[in-house]
């Protein structure tokens, strides 16, 4: 099937910042220090990295993260031991990091490429902007009620736990609602390591314990799109098919919410 994208073009590098810090940092300690210390300062950067992988896994309970986080910890661990193995002539510690480097490095690919570690704010704002045509005065900075549900906040509360496993959304539990927020690759590393002020600012929506949905979708995010859709319509599109999804995971239908996110094609990295 064919989708008209809405938004525009993501042109976004975010994602390859690490490399870009870790290359460059290599390259500086190398020439300044030699290469010793270059191999050290680059296994500490792809450590705290491994750290920042198990961090989204405690974050989010997607099992993804954790072949991420071991890939990138034997990747320092052999990094780090290699020119200690060409001072001492010993490399069967270097050797058994490389097997467990590589072996995790083809689990991660696979993962990759079959996108389930790819956050799909993008994929939900495209689904949320597909049934909009009508053009208006554009963005208003307030939340948007769509209405009224019945479901148990238990059924909120599991789905929620679908969609952050999924990477659908972040989710916050608080006292007399639920609320989901839909990250994109390359906003990430803020939603995960809670660098964001206030979700409340950002795309957001919330189902409240007596069934009430709200939505709000942020000023950037309203500004990718390359027209300026109606922003009430725009909203209420987005609580529907959050809704439509919580009905689908309640009929068991969770794999369904996957296809229909992977058959907009987009990019791993978008």
């Amino acid at each position: 099937m064919y989708y008209i994208r809405k938004l525009k073009p993501d042109r976004s590098i975010t994602g390859l910042l690490p490399a870009f810090i870790s290359l460059a940092a290599f390259a500086i300690t190398t020439v300044l220090f030699g290469p010793n210390v270059g191999f050290t300062i680059l296994a500490i950067l792809i450590g705290i990295y491994a750290l920042y992988s198990f961090i989204s896994y405690l974050k989010t309970h997607n099992f993804g993260f954790i072949i991420a986080s071991l890939f990138q910890l034997f990747l320092a661990l052999m990094i780090w031991s290699e020119p200690r193995s060409i001072d001492t002539g010993d490399r069967q510690l270097t050797l058994l990091f490389t097997v467990c480097m590589v072996i995790f490095m083809i689990w991660m690919v696979y993962l990759f490429v079959s996108k389930k570690l790819k956050w799909r704010g993008r994929e939900i704002l495209e689904l949320a902007a597909e049934p909009v045509d009508e053009t208006a005065n554009g963005y208003t900075g307030r939340p948007f009620s769509t209405g009224k549900i019945e479901y148990s906040p238990k059924d909120i509360i599991a789905f929620s736990e679908f969609a952050r496993q999924n990477l659908i959304a972040i989710t916050y539990l608080e006292k007399d609602k639920v609320v989901l927020v839909p990250v994109k690759m390359g906003d990430e590393f803020s939603a995960v390591l809670g660098l964001r002020p206030d979700y409340k600012t950002g795309t957001w929506v919330a189902f409240d314990h007596q069934g009430n949905v709200s939505v709000n979708i942020s000023r950037q995010d309203y500004l990718n799109y390359k027209e300026n859709l109606s922003f009430d319509q725009l909203c209420a599109s987005l609580g529907d098919l959050f809704v439509e999804f919580l009905a689908m995971f309640k009929r068991g239908e969770g794999v369904r919410i996957i296809d229909r996110l992977d058959a907009l094609g987009l990019s791993v990295f978008s």
